[in-house]
């Protein structure tokens, strides 16, 4: 059936590449615990506790529970066929060891390898740990060999040695070594079989028959010969001694050389050798025997008990091997941590002496994975029973380890320790325990050292003074050099000790001052403090230094109950490892009883049928169970009497339920079980529990059937019963109350057993109900011990009070008189207390049980409709609950207040409280029996009941929405596990479980904590319940919960400044649970505090006597805590929740100059932005950066402007401030577009767009200027009000001016500007800086676009006129805005004449070139008007203003300017060139005013000199002085004294005022003017370093040209002065903007200049200049402004200085082509070219018409080409008409000559051929009279003419240097195109009769035709390798600066090229003179 997939649905990804991936990453990680598992281990035995942690955790990888990585018979077991068939299918057959062996399609290579070196590395491991404990012991007794002692005490470990090497040799078998290992430790176990077995392994090679020792024995071969040699002696098996290779003697001597390298073990202990071989057969015969072992794989009755229950389970399912009269006895593990052992491959083997061990353990099949029930039971908890078990009862006395001594390895630090499930999955078989060694450690320090070579200083070692081997000389220097660095270490260590100390004191200060603030304010809310921060800091430290110097439990422990949690906690935190860290973080198994986390149906009931009932695990004076008490007791009963298993799970459950079991007294009876005396581990209880069930029937068979024989012969004990009979008789009784706490616990609400397991049980108490009843009643009057008899039967009468509740027999207020009546005979017997501490239902009996029991089922009814789930009226919960509950807690509260106030009367104190509050609640609840027992039972309740009570009725509060009455209940739940962790129920739990519970009561207070502070934050009105009652005692609760955490601030600081040493598991990558732990911790605090200061700020706004908390307060105790966190890091903890309060209460406490550095630092945590850079007190609290959001960015907006205005914009852009500034402006984003925003915007538009009215320049100089913008409202607009947006805009702008630019590049910085400007203009517009700054942006772009080209001045002048219009129309509403805004105490006067400044500056530049008024014209804004009767017309809207009146208002703002500030000599600089300009102008400048005096000028210009700065600049020592305002004095006066306005001697007096012309002499007279003058330039230019400024140069060849302008040497002069600085030799133009010089302007002044420059050039009729200065003008158009015209008129000078050159008439070419028809041109022309293309031809007129046809070329249509073609044709026919006629000649001569010599020789023949013909013309055009002109001759065919005459071909290879001569010699054939080229004297020699000059032309008319156009013949090129000329064309014109004669070669030679490659197309195409 075809199937198809959908479109839309991507394919599912490979799952092959996936599990690839996993594999891959699973065998890196495998391969990385190796190496740290190998490492370790290779460090010797200091480590090797660490080595075995790193190999369980390498044997728990996922590596090993791979199908490949089982061996093949482990697979072939477990999976059968199918598994080996998948495993040969995807790996292929490896014919070589593991170690090279790959998969191509499997596991990668790595995988087998580190299986193989994981097994081999670990079994080496247990062999070297083995090693080791015998030097240890040897070291010990010296006398004795420890390998002599005790051989059997090291037999499991070696045995799980052999485990581990068998399974590495089952992935490679060809490693030698690893087989005499092998052999060694078989002989070790007492297996000889084993031994043999891998010797001969080793031997045998698989050659072929016939030659079994084909090649020489190697060294490890020779070795296993000589010990099997040896083995088979000593087993007398001679036929296999026989089949051994023989030794030759050279080998023998190997042999015996090497000895003692024999054995590769020789240090495992070996069993004595047997004496006789009868021996063995004798002990393998009698080892024939029906008993069978059970191997017990722990020393504990609960793995006894497993044991026995396992072998139960095999005999029921089958799998169990039976013998006839089979019997059982128990074996046990030599040490107490033993083996682990599949028990059921433990069979009944022969024995044969002392190898039936070994055997077992080699033939034990491995890997057992899981399969329907054959799994051995659990022995995880077994372990951790025997890791508990007191040192007493192991006969171990614990001493702590030295430093300076090797570190043993103890009894607890197995290997076989944790998660044997697992490990027997991925191994087969546990690991063997190295055991435990003498605990009385030995002084001696010499340990044996690995098989690894490692130095003696890494391992610690003293070299031996008698030691043979010396260290190196290398390593004793080394030595000697380190032991003079003592003295430094010792300074360091005292550096180091300063330093912890200096900050443990910093640490000390931060507490105290935020402590000590916080406990003023609360002392004013009336809240008691309790102990100093310096005290409880000081106990902390001393607790940790005594766990760090490893000081005894007595020595850190306190007295009192309140120090309890404190060394708790402080000792959780020094030694928290992975395990209990996840307890913390989640849960670890227990219940949370404010979540009801872990349990499945209804947790509230549940938890109240616990706690009402009684605990199991209460505290009690019972003993522990220990692991192996009475143990062997048992065990040697049990050999002795070979018992049946059925008889044998009897036994076993008889020791533990009988008398005189384990419990005995001096006399060996005792009348107390184990049951009942003993407090059992849980995983015994489960074990008993389970042979109660799954052996009942034969039990109750064998105890019933005994008991009814007994009481059936009452009369046999009528003095009493026997011992027998009572013992079994208590043993029913026992049973019969297990078996009640078992259906109690599968009956309570939250067990999910099915109804039959119910059934079954339910069946089975009945039946042990009535026996017991039956023995009960048997024996009350027989039992001789009265106090037995008491306690047995009120412990009959309560289980079975108890089996009536469980089973409803009865109701339940017959249950209350059951429980009555028992209280009452309680009372009667003296109040005896029963403990049964193992029984989860009866734990204890006794009159408060009694009570207990009572108070239970008295409010049963009560709590099952608070906890039922069909409760769904919250109201009524809370008015039945809540009463209670605060009843409850006012109890406590005045409990402990009356603890405070007098410890010898709280009981009446406390009574009186209660009747009081009794009393006041007596209005509103009837005080009823229920009530009161209510309130019995919650005094009496456990935690986890009270807060399940209590989040019952945080559910009902949470239905109705009430979140101030949720936040009540939360701290109540808060102060109810406070005070629980301060009272003695807490304290007086064992130490050993404290740490759990305290994680768990930590754990539900950071829940607490966390839903506190959400509900708090979230939901202002969460605190209208919080009365002042209630805050004072919630914050006490919180101050004493911050006391109670602060262990953990004080441990972090020891952490910090290395006073102390964390876990190792926080540096640990694998597992981070302890670094979380702490974190969880941290954020404790962290939310404690914040917390606390919600509180504080709630009682400081109730109106009461704790109101007198002011703002200033608050902001104290913020400040503290948040310097009491930042240095500790904490800031970022809980989600930064303390600093979101922190900035959220800083804007609501109000901006003042204490907050702005806390603002700033809280801003700097949150969103890493530093808004105060130059402030020290910030720190960097490690704080990840959080995105600021819109809201948070509008928040701190006020914090950051504060900051700014305190910076210049300059300083602002080089600061971090910058960076803030940016980040808050992403977040804000652009203003939201409103309807008033887009129609101001309109508004502003089209104000920018319109002309220039003068009447609004003037009317803005009195504040009158406006425009109709709404006003617009909203955010934006507040935003804008604050001046961010202005804010923005100047920084940009700023940013664009700090950039020092060098070339024209990007100015986003001026766009970004501009919008921002913009924006905050659409929001207002009365905003007289931001105009201003707005027109500095339209300025800007203005130099922007002028500065570095004149393209835009050129080409685009219209774009600039706009951005001038704009710039003026800024600044007159800036100007109008502060006259009319700007108040008498404003103080930005210094900007206010910047303002002006700027504005004169706009508008002279404006009005001069290169704008030259266009700005300010409103020529482009015609309007139509109509005058009624005068019709219409159209004209401009307005009068423009003037050129005149542009200088006046320019002048009238620089004076308003120099009002705000007199010492800009810029300001006066322009306002003297304004004046100037005044006086200067032309009348019809000025119109109608009058000429201006030229004195202001001069004073102007001289004051400015006065405000000129010093010469030098600091900031910018680089730069020169300034020249401007000294030449421009210099250049006024002297164009003053030339024009006779004012007196050489006056003029030099003015000069004085510059520094420039006082060295020079001055001058009376005005002749000597000229002389002074440029002395003065002269000194200038000098002082000009960097040539920089331009127009002194200028200035002095002008006024040098301007004396004489008609003297050649004056113009030689000018031009010399010209050419030193402005204009190369290659004419390049140097002109460059000074600093002060106006944008584009410097392009005016370089047109100038060139023009100047080139009126020089004429007249020194330099034409080879012009045309250079002609090349730089043409290809550089971006350096001269008015480009066009500047070409133009170069173009017009070189067409006259060629025409005088070549004395060319205008118009020539009409007069010579007049009257010559188109065929005579033709011909002529024809000629011409023939003769121009000669090489020896030389003319200058031909060299003239080149330069113009080239100048034509360069022109390239920029300039209308009429002049210059005028000039071409012009040239053209002056050549034709002087060089034709020679021509013309020169042919008619030879022709003659040829013609004379043919007619002398026809006259000899035929005389009458003497007549002489006709001679030629003596002109072409008489040539034909008759004949009549066809067409005349054009100007384009005259410039083709010209352009083919130029363009010179290719000469031949032999080209003749002379015409050739008619001397009647012809010429070879050539082809047409040489034809055409060399028509004339070709054709004519080769002609048989000679034709007329008019014959010829005609001939050759049609030959001319086919090369008309020019370079059209087919000759090669003289440089072929030219490039065209286009090419060429554009190369010269990127070159600058070459020589004339390189630059016309370069133009000459692309002529050549062209015609050379345009001679084909002369072939192909013919043009008649039609189409010419």
């Amino acid at each position: 059936m075809s199937t198809f997939t959908a479109l839309n649905i991507e394919p599912e990804s490979d799952s092959e590449d996936e599990i690839d991936n996993s594999k891959e990453i699973q065998i890196e990680e495998a391969l990385k615990l190796y190496q740290n598992a190998l490492k370790l281990h290779s460090l010797g035995p200091r480590f090797y506790d660490e080595a075995e942690k790193a190999y369980n955790a390498l044997f728990h990888s996922e590596v090993f529970t791979y199908l490949e990585s089982l061996s093949e018979s482990q697979r072939v077991e477990y999976y059968g066929e199918a598994a080996e068939e998948f495993i040969s299918s995807h790996e292929p057959p490896a014919t070589e060891p593991v170690l090279v062996a790959a998969s191509a399609d499997g596991a990668p290579s790595t995988l087998p390898q580190i299986l193989y070196l994981s097994y081999k590395n670990h079994g080496h491991f247990i062999l070297d740990s083995i090693k080791w404990r015998l030097h240890q012991a040897s070291k010990q007794d010296a006398g004795q060999p420890a390998i002599a002692k005790e051989p059997e005490s090291f037999s499991e470990e070696i045995a799980s040695s052999l485990r581990f090497l068998v399974e590495a040799l089952d992935r490679d078998e060809t490693d030698i070594e690893l087989w005499r290992q092998l052999s060694e430790i078989g002989k070790s176990l007492g297996s000889t079989r084993i031994a043999r077995f891998c010797l001969e392994a080793v031997l045998d090679r698989e050659e072929v028959a016939g030659d079994a020792w084909p090649e020489p024995l190697g060294l490890q071969e020779l070795f296993a010969a000589e010990s099997l040699r040896k083995l088979l002696h000593r087993l007398q098996d001679d036929l296999g001694e026989s089949t051994l290779p023989r030794l030759t003697p050279k080998q023998q001597d190997v042999v015996q050389s090497f000895s003692n390298h024999i054995h590769p073990l020789p240090y495992l202990p070996t069993p004595p050798p047997d004496t006789s071989r009868a021996t063995t057969v004798d002990q393998g015969f009698q080892g024939r025997t029906t008993l069978q072992e059970i191997v017990v794989p722990l020393r504990n009755w609960a793995s006894c008990g497993k044991a026995i229950l396992f072998q139960l389970q095999q005999e029921a399912q089958g799998f169990a091997e039976l013998k006839p009269g089979a019997c059982y006895t128990l074996v046990l593990p030599t040490s107490h941590l033993g083996v682990e052992t599949n028990l059921s491959e433990v069979k009944t083997i022969p024995e044969r002496g002392n190898d039936s061990e070994a055997e077992r353990i080699i033939n034990t099949k491995k890997s057992r994975i899981k399969t329907d029930g054959n799994e051995p039971p659990d022995q995880r908890n077994d372990v951790a029973q025997d890791e508990q078990a007191s040192p007493q009862g192991l006969g171990i006395v614990p001493t702590p380890p030295r430093v300076s001594e090797p570190v043993e390895v103890s009894a607890n630090s197995g290997v076989a320790a944790q998660n044997t499930d697992t490990f027997d999955h991925n191994l087969g078989s546990a690991q063997a325990n190295r055991g435990s060694v003498d605990p009385q450690g030995s002084d001696n320090r010499t340990i044996i050292l690995p098989t690894r070579k490692r130095s003696n200083d890494a391992a610690e070692i003293e070299e031996a003074e008698d030691s043979v081997r010396s260290r190196s000389k290398r390593i004793k220097a080394r030595t000697s050099i380190d032991e003079p660095t003592s003295g430094r270490e010792a300074r360091a260590r005292q550096q180091l000790e300063l330093y912890q100390e200096g900050e443990l004191q910093y640490f000390n200060i931060l507490d105290e001052r935020a402590f000590g603030q916080l406990e003023d304010t609360l002392a004013a809310l009336g809240v008691a403090t309790v102990e100093s921060v310096r005290e409880r800091r000081a106990n902390v430290i001393s607790i940790a230094k005594a766990l760090k110097d490893s000081i005894g439990e007595s020595t850190i422990r306190t007295t009192k109950d309140e120090k309890t949690l404190m060394r708790d906690l402080t000792t959780l935190l020094s030694t928290l490892d992975s395990e209990t860290s996840n307890l913390f973080l989640h849960g670890g198994g227990f219940e949370d009883p404010i979540s009801g986390a872990g349990v499945a149906r209804n947790p509230g009931l549940l938890t109240f049928l616990e706690q009402s009932g009684a605990q199991a695990r209460e505290r009690t004076s019972l003993p522990i169970l220990t692991g192996d008490r009475g143990l062997n007791a048992f065990v040697d009963v049990v050999r002795k009497e070979h018992m049946h298993i059925d008889q044998l799970a009897l036994a076993w459950v008889t020791a533990l339920l009988a008398p005189n079991g384990i419990q005995q007294d001096a006399n060996g009876t005792s009348t107390l079980t184990a049951y009942e005396a003993f407090l059992w581990p849980d995983t015994l209880k489960e074990t008993v529990v389970q042979m109660l069930v799954k052996h009942d029937e034969f039990l109750f068979l064998i105890l019933s059937d005994d008991l009814a024989s007994s009481i059936g012969h009452r009369t046999s004990f009528s003095n009493g019963m026997s011992r027998s009979t009572c013992s079994h008789a208590k043993m029913v009784h026992n049973i019969f109350e297990l078996h009640l706490d078992i259906y109690g616990r599968i009956t309570n609400p939250s067990s999910e057993v099915d109804v039959p397991t119910r059934t079954a049980q339910l069946d089975r108490l009945q039946r042990w109900a009535s026996l017991a009843y039956q023995v009960c009643k048997s024996s009350t009057d027989l039992e001789s011990d009265v106090g037995v008899y008491e306690s047995w039967h009120i412990r009959f009468l309560w289980a079975y009070t108890v089996l009536a509740e469980l089973c409803g027999i009865c109701s339940q207020d017959i249950v209350v008189m059951y429980f009555e009546d028992l209280k009452f005979t309680l009372e009667q017997l003296g109040s005896p207390v029963v403990e049964l501490r193992n029984n989860a239902v009866m734990p204890e009996v006794s009159i408060e049980a009694a009570e207990k029991q009572i108070s239970r089922l008295t409010t049963m009814d009560f709590f099952s409709g608070i906890f039922s789930p069909i409760n769904d009226d919250p109201v009524a919960l809370i008015e039945s609950l809540e009463p209670i509950l605060e009843k409850s807690m006012q109890k406590d509260r005045l409990h402990q207040g009356a603890l405070k106030e007098d410890a010898t009367d709280t009981a009446s104190h406390v009574e009186n409280a209660l009747d009081a509050c009794q009393g006041d609640a007596a209005i509103q609840h009837n005080n009823s029996m229920r009530t009161e027992h209510m309130r019995q039972f919650l005094d009496k309740a456990s935690l986890s009941m009270q807060l399940m009570l209590w989040r019952r009725l945080i559910d009902a509060y949470s239905i109705i929405q009430y979140t101030p009455r949720i936040l009540w209940c939360y701290l109540r739940c808060i102060a109810l596990i406070v005070s629980h962790l301060q009272s003695s129920q807490y304290s007086d739990n064992d130490e050993q479980d404290r740490p759990k519970l305290l994680l768990r009561w930590l754990k539900s207070l950071d829940d607490l904590l966390a839903w506190t502070l959400a509900l708090a934050w979230s939901d202002p009105q969460s605190l209208d319940c919080m009365d002042e009652a209630n805050l004072q005692d919630a914050l006490s609760t919180l101050t004493t919960l911050q006391c109670m955490l602060h262990p953990v601030m004080v441990m972090d600081d020891l952490f910090t400044i290395g006073l102390c040493e964390p876990p190792n598991q926080i540096n640990n990558p694998v597992n981070t649970a302890y670094y979380n732990s702490l974190v969880r911790l941290r954020e404790m605090m962290v939310r404690t505090w914040t917390i606390r200061y919600i509180l504080i700020r709630e009682g400081a706004a109730q109106t009461s006597s704790i109101s007198s908390i002011t703002h200033g307060d608050l902001f104290e105790i913020l400040t503290s805590i948040h310097r009491c966190l930042g240095p500790r890091k904490y800031c970022k903890l809980a989600d930064k929740v303390f600093l979101k309060l922190a900035r959220r209460e800083l804007s609501r406490l109000g901006n003042s100059a204490d907050s702005e550095v806390e603002a700033a630092q809280i801003i700097l945590d949150m969103y890493g932005l530093k808004i105060c850079p130059g402030s020290k007190e910030l720190e960097d609290h490690e704080c990840p950066s959080e995105t600021l959001h819109r809201s948070d960015a509008l928040d701190i907006m006020d914090r950051v402007l504060i900051q700014v205005n305190r910076l210049s914009t300059k300083d602002l852009i080089k600061s971090d401030l910058r960076l803030a500034v940016e980040k808050i402006q992403q977040a804000i984003r652009v203003p939201r577009v409103t309807a008033s925003v887009l129609h101001n915007r309109r508004v502003f538009s089209e104000f920018l767009r319109r002309p220039i009215n003068p009447r609004d320049l003037y009317r803005a100089l009195q504040g009158v200027g406006e425009l109709h913008f709404q006003q617009p409202h909203g955010e934006s607009f507040r935003i804008a009000e604050k001046g961010w947006y202005f804010l923005q805009g100047q920084v940009a702008l700023t940013k664009y001016r700090s950039q020092k630019r060098v070339s024209i590049g990007a100015s986003d910085e001026l766009d970004v500007a501009l919008k921002f400007f913009e924006y905050d203009l659409e929001q207002g517009y009365e905003k007289w800086e931001t105009w201003y700054r707005l027109a500095q942006v339209y300025d800007a772009k203005i130099e922007e676009e002028t500065t570095w080209t004149a393209e835009k001045l050129n080409n685009h002048m219209e774009d600039l006129v706009k951005l001038q219009r704009s710039a003026i129309h800024c600044y007159t509403m800036a100007v109008a805005t502060v006259e009319r805004c700007l108040e008498p105490t404003f103080v930005m006067f210094q900007t206010v004449a910047d303002l002006y400044f700027d504005f004169g500056i706009r508008i002279y530049g404006s009005s001069r070139e290169p704008f030259a008024m266009e700005a300010l014209s409103a020529k482009d804004f015609t309007k139509h008007f109509n005058a009624g009767r005068l019709g219409t017309w159209q004209g401009e809207p307005f009068k423009a203003i003037t050129l005149y009146g542009a200088w006046t208002f320019a002048s009238r703002l620089l004076r308003r300017a120099l009002a705000h500030k007199l010492d800009n000599w810029m300001t006066w600089y322009t306002l003297g060139k304004c004046y100037w300009k005044m006086h200067n102008c032309d009348d019809h400048v000025r119109s109608v005013h009058g000429r201006m005096n030229f004195q202001p000028a001069l004073d102007a210009f001289r004051t400015a000199l006065e405000t000129l700065p010093e010469r030098r600049d600091s900031k910018h020592p680089e730069k020169g002085p300034t020249f401007e305002p000294h030449y421009k004095l210099v250049s006024v006066v002297h164009k003053l004294v030339s024009s006779r306005r004012l007196p050489a001697d006056k003029g030099c007096e003015i000069l004085n005022a510059t520094s420039y012309a006082k060295g020079v002499p001055p001058v009376q007279d005005i002749d000597d003017w000229e002389g002074y003058i440029l002395a003065v330039l002269k000194v200038l230019r000098g002082a000009d370093k960097s040539n920089w400024h331009h127009r002194m140069v200028v200035r002095s060849a002008r006024t040098i040209y301007d004396e004489s302008p008609n003297d050649h040497m004056a113009t030689l002069a000018a031009k010399h002065e010209l050419t030193q600085q402005i204009f190369t030799k290659t004419m390049t133009v140097q002109v460059w903007k000074p600093d002060n010089e106006r944008t584009g302007r410097h392009f005016v002044y370089t047109t100038r200049y060139v023009q100047f420059f080139l009126r020089l050039l004429y007249e020194l009729n330099d034409r080879a200049g012009v045309e250079a200065l002609g090349r730089q003008i043409r290809k550089k158009p971006g350096k001269f402004f008015g480009h066009t015209r500047l070409w133009q008129e170069l173009c017009m000078t070189h067409l006259k200085l060629l025409r005088i050159h070549s004395t060319l008439p205008e118009e020539l070419s009409d007069s010579v082509f007049k009257n010559i028809s188109h065929d005579v041109l033709v011909q002529n022309a024809d000629r011409l070219e023939t003769w121009a293309h000669l090489p020896s031809t030389e003319s200058p007129q031909l060299e003239t018409l080149r330069e113009a046809i080239e100048l034509k070329k360069t022109n390239a249509n920029l300039m209308k080409p009429t002049a210059i073609e005028d000039f071409i044709a012009d040239a053209y026919a002056q050549l034709h008409g002087t060089i034709v006629p020679e021509l013309i000649a020169r042919s008619n001569e030879e022709e003659s000559r040829g013609r004379m010599r043919v007619d002398h020789l026809m006259n000899i023949e035929n005389p009458s051929a003497r007549t002489p013909s006709p001679g030629p013309a003596a002109n072409p055009e008489d040539a034909a009279p008759t004949r009549q002109r066809i067409r005349g001759v054009g100007r384009r065919e005259l410039q083709r003419r010209a352009e083919a005459l130029v363009n010179r071909p290719a000469p031949p290879a032999k080209a003749p240097k002379t015409p050739p001569l008619a001397n009647g010699s012809t010429t070879p054939k050539s082809t047409v195109q040489v034809v055409i080229r060399q028509d004339g004297p070709s054709k004519d020699n080769n002609s048989s009769a000679p034709g007329s000059v008019h014959d010829s032309a005609d001939d050759e008319s049609e030959l001319s035709d086919v090369g008309e156009e020019p370079g059209t013949a087919n000759t090669r090129p003289l440089f072929p390798n030219l490039e065209d000329s286009k090419d060429v064309a554009d190369d010269d014109e990127e070159k600058e600066g070459n020589e004339e004669g390189s630059e016309r070669a370069d133009d000459e030679q692309p002529e050549e090229d062209e015609q050379g490659e345009g001679e084909g197309e002369g072939e192909e195409t013919y043009h008649t003179p039609m189409e010419m």
